[in-house]
């Protein structure tokens, strides 16, 4: 019975102008479409935010729910009965759900613990600079004799 009511409701919102919805159905109505995905093909955007045809559609009938007596929950429940668990814009938080919830604050949890350990153990390694001076004591050594003679010989050279 009620099922016929609603699509009694749906088909008076199609054929008769849109009465504008009182402040409290139209928030009851965003906030039933904003925990709805909307399947038309837009990328992920909810019933709310969609602008779509199908979403339009959606909305009226959300709000011919509502205008029948159902509460916002029976109408989210409604609609997850039909579509499954999919249409829902954030999973549930029971069952096999909870990994979509726990899962990227355990990832959290497990990078910052292996950036924490990498760190001490960088931490750990000594830091050995090259001296600056020559240990052996004294000034630098005078060049090679022979060396100096080549060097000479090749400047010599590209400047004939």
């Amino acid at each position: 019975m009620l099922r016929s009511a609603v699509r009694f409701g749906l088909f008076l919102a199609m054929l008769l102008p849109a009465a504008p919805a009182s402040p409290s159905t139209q928030e009851a109505v965003d906030a039933v479409t904003a925990k709805l995905i909307c399947d038309c093909g837009c990328t992920n955007l909810t019933i709310k935010e969609c602008t779509c045809g199908k979403a339009d559609r959606v909305r009226a009938e959300v709000s011919a729910r509502l205008d029948a007596g159902q509460t916002p929950a029976q109408v989210v429940s409604a609609y997850v009965d039909e579509y499954g668990e999919q249409i829902l814009a954030a999973p549930t938080a029971k069952g096999f759900n909870l990994v979509g919830w726990l899962a990227p604050f355990a990832a959290l949890l497990l990078a910052a613990s292996f950036l924490i350990l990498a760190l001490r153990r960088w931490a750990r390694v000594p830091w050995h600079e090259p001296p600056l001076a020559p240990l052996g004591g004294g000034g630098p050594r005078a060049p090679d004799p022979s060396f100096l003679k080549r060097v000479q010989d090749d400047i010599d050279d590209v400047e004939r």
